[in-house]
């Protein structure tokens, strides 16, 4: 009788316990926001996720046929946050070893910050449903260029995804790449003046600058003698960087842009909110936007989730821009 006794004990400690293990393993499944098969852009390239024991992430992609990678490691009691460290394969890391990531779900976003050890947020992941990384790339670079735009002999420009209406007349427009990466360069095929040719694109505070380039024997192109032609935004109703308020930046975005330029696009999404500026040049600037209309006040102002990212990476590449020129 004791025996069976001891028996039945022992069988329901051991239920116990395997319910509990069940239930653990179903509450860091639920905890585990980053899904097995996912895949996160960084800008440049699409990272596929794998999940491995202990909540691991293992995140790899390739790029001119070099394998590449690192490893998210949970931080212990700090949910969705991940230290990086060297991914188990031979593959290639480049990212920063002393970096946080942590994953953030918010107005239908979802992202991996990364985080200096001051906590400094300086480049993003998004998690995307495409693989084409250069599709993504072409996409993003695009949407920088995308405008109405006056050229200095008074032809209007409007440039689109894939085309392009110089002076009352569509012409296609491409952005250049090589290994699926943006080189800086757009073609337009207009057929002959006043804007045909390749050119380096130079983002101003005011609009573009275009420079005309030639390629060498091997292709690789190069500047040509000149001055560059000068695109002016012109439409009253669009604000010069209107995408950094609805388009979700990565970081790497923006190395195309000096550093008084950077400060213009940051202030421009405050600005659509009708933000009160102190600084002199700020203050100039915006007021001769028409789309500009100063709040009452500055503190109602509610930033959006995207917003706010991408205000704290411009802010920190105009922090480093003279130490990573």
């Amino acid at each position: 009788m004791k025996k069976t006794n001891l028996k039945n004990k022992l069988t329901e400690s051991m239920r116990k316990i395997a319910i509990t293990i069940l239930l653990l393993g179903t509450l860091t499944a639920v905890a585990q926001q980053i899904k097995h098969g996912s895949m996160w852009y960084n800008g440049a390239l699409v990272y596929d996720a794998t999940l491995i024991e202990g909540g691991k992430v293992l995140m790899n992609t390739c790029a001119e046929g070099e394998d590449i990678g690192f490893m998210l490691v949970p931080v212990q009691g700090k949910p969705d946050t991940y230290s990086i460290t060297q991914s188990p394969h031979d593959v290639m890391m480049v990212e920063e070893e002393d970096a946080t990531v942590q994953y953030l779900q918010q107005d239908a976003i979802e992202v991996l910050c990364f985080y200096k050890p001051d906590g400094v947020l300086y480049k993003l992941m998004t998690k995307t449903d495409e693989q084409d990384n250069q599709k993504l790339n072409v996409e993003n670079w695009m949407r920088m260029i995308r405008g109405d735009y006056t050229m200095a002999d008074g032809i209007r420009v409007t440039i689109d995804w894939d085309k392009a209406l110089v002076g009352g007349t569509y012409v296609p427009v491409e952005a250049m790449t090589f290994n699926g990466q943006v080189t800086g360069i757009i073609k337009i095929d207009g057929g002959g003046p006043p804007l045909n040719g390749c050119f380096e694109v130079e983002f101003t505070t005011e609009g573009l600058i275009l420079y005309e380039v030639g390629f060498d024997e091997f292709g690789f192109p190069h500047r040509l003698w000149g001055d560059g032609i000068v695109l002016t935004e012109s439409n009253p109703e669009n604000g010069r960087f209107d995408f950094a308020g609805y388009s979700l930046l990565h970081g790497s975005e923006l190395y195309y842009y000096n550093k008084p330029t950077l400060r213009i696009m940051r202030n421009s999404i405050l600005a659509r909110h009708g933000y009160m500026f102190q600084s002199k040049d700020l203050k100039k600037y915006y007021s001769n936007e028409p789309w500009y209309h100063p709040a009452d006040s500055n503190d109602d102002i509610q930033l959006s989730f995207l917003e706010q990212l991408n205000i704290d990476l411009i802010k920190y590449r105009e922090a480093t821009y003279d130490i990573e020129q």
